[in-house]
């Protein structure tokens, strides 16, 4: 179960040929075929090939990189779509109080199932870094119903709702809420940083 929620990209990637089947005469058909659909593009609005520039480069943003997010914006993944509804210091949570030199982060979040099957999810997809952490910080184990769970398998087009708390010292700046795109074979995809001061 937990392989088919790393299937990076859904497991279709291009594949090139160094020899096409048909030999050049297929490569030569090809290339006719786009040069008639450059030239049909071409006779077509502008909105229409503008359209389908945007596509391919949504995609290629899909695929690799970085991507700097805000509170209160949907962000899609290869597996479900997040949106940050919240960010704030809290003195205490569920009855718990940060250790001395520490503060509370009270993050809320709300996720969408997009992939077409279950996929597991939990505590462990979003961590707080800052350059001055020598490890990413995790959320605190739940402590009341409205604490995201360790482990819980998120559904095609099902909507949840999750506090996550952090414990992460005062005098940390620079600190980033991220969530990284990871697949079975350990390759990472995009990273989503959403900045909190």
């Amino acid at each position: 179960m937990g392989d088919k929620r790393f299937t990076a990209f859904g497991g279709r990637f291009l594949s090139l040929r160094r020899n096409p089947p048909g030999g050049v005469l297929s490569v030569l058909k090809g290339c006719v075929f786009l040069t008639v659909l450059v030239f049909a593009l071409s006779g077509c609005g502008g909105s229409v090939r503008q359209a389908a520039l945007n596509t391919a480069k949504s995609v290629v943003e899909m695929l690799s990189g970085d991507v700097t997010g805000e509170v209160g914006k949907t962000y899609a993944t290869q597996w479900f779509e997040f949106t940050v509804q919240s960010i704030g210091e809290v003195s205490e949570y569920a009855g718990y109080t940060p250790e001395d030199g520490y503060t509370l982060y009270d993050v809320l979040i709300t996720e969408t199932g997009t992939f077409d099957e279950a996929s597991p999810m939990g505590t462990f997809d979003f961590y707080m870094d800052a350059s001055s952490f020598e490890d990413y910080i995790y959320p605190l184990d739940p402590m009341s119903d409205d604490m995201m769970p360790m482990e819980f398998d998120l559904e095609p087009n099902q909507t949840v709702e999750y506090h996550m708390v952090y414990e992460i010292p005062s005098n940390a700046s620079g600190v980033n809420l991220m969530y990284t795109e990871v697949d079975a074979e350990e390759n990472e995809g995009v990273t989503f940083n959403i900045p909190i001061g």
